[in-house]
């Protein structure tokens, strides 16, 4: 069996040093994780596509507002899918470990900026 990303997460009896060096570099350096950026994507080209199809929706002089309405909707409900599980990955993967770090008090103010563009 292969370790899970959970894995790399520190035990509350570990120290620092050795909690870090688990979290490992690629942690250290706040990137989006791999997993969560490749949803993120899959999920904006199906929202390119429902836009898109929306944008033919009203090419038809006889479109209907109310289809219009519910489709802006459903494409708004997709963002908000992926806003969601972008912050859900920065507050696992980077504020949540802040505290090892020692940069508590920036992830904190990076998050306050952060939740300002939540959908």
């Amino acid at each position: 069996m292969s370790a899970g990303p959970d894995d790399a997460r520190p035990s509350a009896a570990e120290g620092v040093d050795e909690a870090l060096s688990r979290i490992g570099a690629h942690e250290a350096c706040l990137h989006l994780d791999a997993t969560v950026r490749e949803d993120a994507s899959r999920r904006l080209k199906s929202v390119r596509g429902h836009v898109e199809g929306v944008l033919r929706m009203l090419d038809d002089p006889n479109v209907y507002c109310v289809d219009v309405l519910k489709q802006v909707s459903a494409v708004q409900g997709a963002l908000r899918k992926v806003s969601d599980g972008v912050l859900r990955s920065h507050i696992r993967d980077h504020v949540a470990t802040a505290a090892l770090r020692g940069d508590t008090e920036h992830i904190v103010d990076e998050l306050m900026e952060a939740l300002k563009y939540k959908v």
